[in-house]
């Protein structure tokens, strides 16, 4: 196994123990118990503001965790380590560390369910898309809004691990702290719609053009 596949496998290892250290700390927005003896275990408080220091670990880690993602694919492709193992698994990775991260913080009031659901179900038809795609031999390229998209979405998870609706004592969903907290995740969602309408848009031809299925069809007689 290379470095780029051992950094991509780190990536995954992390994954259940930044679940296991969100699962453990207390919702009160949603009468989650958690571990109650952590209830008042803070690293910092400030006024009305403190940070558990189950998010304070689960935050650093979730960082090292998305930046482990730009390093392995640099160290794939500049000494040429691509892989198959890479190839899925980095992913795969990416996505099971995001949409576990957004159905704990959906699930404990951080994030609006809505917006959990449009982030996870663009994913799962991108993964469509995609497979659809690769049927046809045709690879989906990511485009810039792609990479822009991606990009937000980490940073916006990783704002909410330290300035999320945890880290307030009278927490008001609608309040401006909330709000400007949440404009990362905004910015993700309207990027989520619009890079997906991208893709498929780029590749209607090859999804909606019954013709190229009768030609994949004549090539595998």
């Amino acid at each position: 196994m290379n470095l780029a596949n051992k950094i991509t496998l780190i990536r995954i290892l992390l994954i259940p123990i930044i679940v296991v250290l969100m699962l453990i700390t207390p919702a009160p927005m949603v009468s989650y118990p958690g571990i109650e003896t952590l209830q008042d275990k803070n690293v910092m408080a400030i006024g009305s503001y403190h940070l558990p220091w189950t998010y304070l670990v689960a935050g650093i880690l979730f960082i090292l965790a998305s930046l482990t993602d730009m390093l392995d694919g640099y160290i794939a492709r500049k000494y040429n380590m691509v892989t198959n193992f890479g190839k899925f698994f980095d992913s795969i990775a990416d996505k099971l560390l995001t949409n576990a991260v957004l159905i704990i913080f959906a699930c404990f009031g951080v994030l609006p369910i809505w917006m959990c659901v449009i982030l996870i179900c663009r994913d799962f038809i991108i993964d469509v898309v995609r497979q659809i795609l690769a049927k046809s031999s045709v690879v989906m390229a990511a485009n810039q809004m792609g990479r822009i998209r991606a990009t937000a979405e980490m940073l916006g998870l990783s704002i909410l691990f330290f300035f999320g609706a945890q880290c307030w004592d009278n927490f008001i969903e609608y309040g401006w702290i909330n709000q400007v907290v949440m404009i990362p995740m905004y910015i993700t969602t309207v990027l989520s719609i619009l890079s997906a309408g991208i893709y498929i848009h780029a590749n209607r031809k090859v999804l909606f053009d019954s013709s190229t299925e009768k030609n994949n069809e004549k090539k595998s007689k």
